[in-house]
C-alpha cells in the first residue's frame, strides 16, 4: 500500500490488527482492481493501465499511449489523465466508473469538473467513421448533469452553476481564502482552529466564515489538519484588510505557548 500524499509504504496486511481475522478483501474502484477484472473478463485482450504509478518515468506515459494507439493494447484503464487531449482512431467504447464520486466530491467545482470529464471522455469514442458508445455508471441516472451532457447543453449547465454559486457565495461572485492549521496532535490543532475561527468571526463582518472542520484528507506526514474557509463578496474592497487581520491572528495564535507548534497556512483563491 502506498500513500500518494507522503509516499509512505506498507505491506498489505494479511490479518486484521484488531480482531486477527484473515478475511481481508480489497474493495473499491482503483485502476489496478479494474485492470485485474478486465483481464479476467477478457482473457484474450491485452489490458493496459495509465495512472500515477505507471507514468512515474519520463517515457512511461508515451509508451502507454503508443501501445494503445498502435493496437498492442486493446483495453486501456486509467484515471482522468486519459481524457486530456488524446485523439485515437479506433476507440468505440468508453466507460466511466463511479461518476457519483466525482459529482459529490466536497468542492464547489465538483459538478463543473464532472461535466467537463464526461464531455471530454465522451469525445474519445467514435472519432472517425465508426460510431462510439459511452457508458456511465451512476446511482442517479436522472441527475441534471447527465441530462446536460446528453444534450451537449453547456450553456444550460453554465446558467445553473452560476445561479448556485451566486446563492452560496462562491467564485466568480466571491473571493475565497482557505486557512489550514497543522499540528502533530489532533486535540491541539482542533482547539487552535476553533479559537482562530471564533475570533475571526468576532473581528470581521460582512463575510461568510465556514468551519473549522476536517478536510477530506485530514492527516498528511503525521500532521493533523483543520480548515477554515472565508468567503468575501466581490467589489467589497475588504480583501487587503482581511488579509492583514488573518496575518495578525496567526501571529497572536502561535505566540500562545499551547499553540507554538501549530502551523497556519493561507491559500487565497484556492484551486
Amino acid at each position: 500500500m502506498v500513500c500518494h500524499y507522503c509516499g509512505y509504504r506498507e505491506e498489505l496486511p494479511k490479518q486484521c490488527p484488531t480482531c486477527s481475522s484473515k478475511r481481508i478483501l480489497t474493495v473499491g474502484y482503483g485502476t489496478e482492481k479494474i485492470e485485474e477484472d478486465m483481464s479476467l473478463q477478457f482473457p484474450d485482450a491485452t489490458v493496459g493501465r495509465m495512472d500515477f504509478d505507471t507514468t512515474r518515468t519520463k517515457s512511461g506515459y508515451e509508451e502507454i499511449i503508443e501501445a494503445f494507439e498502435t493496437g498492442k493494447t486493446d483495453i486501456l484503464v486509467g484515471t482522468q489523465m486519459i481524457t486530456k487531449g488524446l485523439d485515437f482512431d479506433n476507440v468505440t467504447l468508453v466507460g466511466i466508473f463511479d461518476a457519483d464520486r466525482m459529482m459529490h466530491f466536497p468542492d464547489f467545482r465538483s459538478y463543473e469538473r464532472a461535466f467537463q470529464l464526461i464531455t471530454q471522455v465522451s469525445g474519445r469514442a467514435g472519432r472517425r467513421a465508426q460510431k462510439g458508445k459511452v457508458i456511465i455508471q451512476t446511482h442517479n441516472p436522472k441527475h441534471e448533469i447527465f441530462s446536460f451532457a446528453l444534450r451537449n447543453d453547456y450553456l444550460g449547465f453554465l446558467q445553473t452553476q452560476l445561479h448556485d454559486r451566486d446563492t452560496h457565495r462562491y467564485p466568480p461572485f466571491a473571493r475565497l481564502i482557505e486557512i489550514t492549521l497543522k499540528q502533530t496532535e489532533k486535540p491541539v490543532v482542533t482547539q487552535a482552529a476553533t479559537i482562530f475561527a471564533n475570533t475571526l468571526k468576532e473581528m470581521v463582518q460582512g463575510v461568510r466564515i465556514m468551519g473549522p472542520g476536517e478536510p477530506m484528507v485530514s492527516r498528511v506526514r503525521n500532521e493533523y489538519l483543520m480548515t477554515i474557509l472565508v468567503k468575501i463578496p466581490r467589489n467589497q474592497g475588504k480583501l487587503a484588510e482581511i488579509k492583514a487581520t488573518l496575518a495578525s491572528l496567526a501571529e497572536r495564535l502561535v505566540e500562545d505557548k499551547a499553540f507554538r507548534k501549530v502551523r497556519v497556512v493561507f491559500d487565497v483563491d484556492p484551486v
